[in-house]
């Protein structure tokens, strides 16, 4: 009979067993394929080749990660560093525009690292006291970064003692000139005061704040003149000025008890300017008084007397490169 596609056997030879499958009418002989023990072997060699490429890459992946959270962090902590170098440098200068002009300034700072302007403003307050507005930038050349603030200076003696009162006291008189209950105001108020409880041996100054009697001698404000007064503050205590004492300048006496104190200029001393009191005074005046207010408009505009502070929210950092 012919073939057709079906499947025949043909006899054995041995134990040998051959098959044989038809094809498009033709006849021809099967084989077992490579054993499977080798098919698994080659198996299990790619899936290690797969597992050690994944293992390689995720090595490297993980590599560079850490190494760029690294770069990060240092990035983070280089950043953090130079911002608080910057602030403590445009607080620096603050500092020394309170009692020193642009250009004393810009020669005490150190500006090997950065470029510095300051540019200031001469203001007029609503009671004619002399202010100042400055406006601070600060770019350094390593970061990158520009900082800018600005800052108001102005006096601690806010205003001066009225014509009525230059010769007088008044109980709210600390809140006129200063801006301080009595309570709250203390030496500290004053950058630039010495605080003593008697006069002896004064230092050359030009605020003196004294907690007890003063007894005053030329010698110990001889440093002083019209155009450079002083300020004396005698809390709870009596003032003497001696023979030959020419004060130039405010004396405020200050009193937190009920106890009247006593006010001594003697003959050949004299104030020029004015002295203040909060509480009513005992005066024993045997030289001259005479009013200024030209003298104390020179001691509120000195720069010992001055105070500063930052404009709030004048505080701006950018990168220069989208200034």
């Amino acid at each position: 009979m012919p073939t057709t596609n079906s499947e025949m056997q043909c006899p054995q030879r041995g134990n040998r067993k051959t098959e044989f499958r038809t094809s498009h009418g033709g006849v021809v002989p099967t084989r077992h394929t490579a054993p499977l023990r080798f098919q698994q072997g080659i198996a299990v060699l790619g899936i290690v080749a797969i597992l050690l490429s994944a293992i390689t890459f995720s090595a490297i992946s993980t590599s560079q990660q850490v190494q760029q959270f690294y770069t990060i962090e240092k990035t983070k902590r280089d950043t953090e560093k130079a911002h608080v170098t910057h602030m403590q440098q445009v607080k620096e200068i603050a500092t020394l525009l309170r009692s020193h002009s642009v250009s004393q300034t810009l020669n005490r700072i150190d500006t090997s690292n950065a470029t510095i302007l300051i540019e200031q403003t001469d203001l007029v307050g609503e009671e004619q006291q002399p202010l100042q507005h400055f406006d601070v930038r600060v770019s350094q050349d390593e970061s990158n970064m520009i900082y800018t603030a600005k800052f108001l200076r102005y006096p601690s003696l806010l205003r001066l003692p009225t014509s009525t009162q230059q010769l007088s006291w008044d109980n709210q008189l600390t809140e006129w000139l200063f801006n301080r209950s009595i309570e709250h105001l203390s030496a500290t108020y004053f950058p630039q005061s010495v605080a003593k409880q008697d006069c002896v041996n004064l230092p050359p100054a030009s605020i003196f704040w004294i907690e007890g009697d003063c007894q005053l001698d030329n010698e110990d404000i001889a440093h002083s003149d019209e155009n450079q007064p002083l300020m004396l503050l005698i809390v709870d205590g009596d003032l003497s000025l001696h023979a030959d004492t020419q004060f130039h300048g405010l004396i405020v006496m200050l009193s937190t008890t009920p106890y009247t104190h006593t006010l001594h200029v003697s003959p050949e001393a004299s104030i020029k300017g004015a002295y203040v009191s909060n509480h009513p005074l005992n005066t024993n005046l045997d030289g001259p008084l005479t009013p200024s207010t030209a003298v104390l408009k020179n001691l509120q505009s000195h720069t010992t007397l001055a105070k500063i502070i930052p404009i709030p929210g004048s505080w701006y950092r950018n990168n220069s490169t989208n200034d």
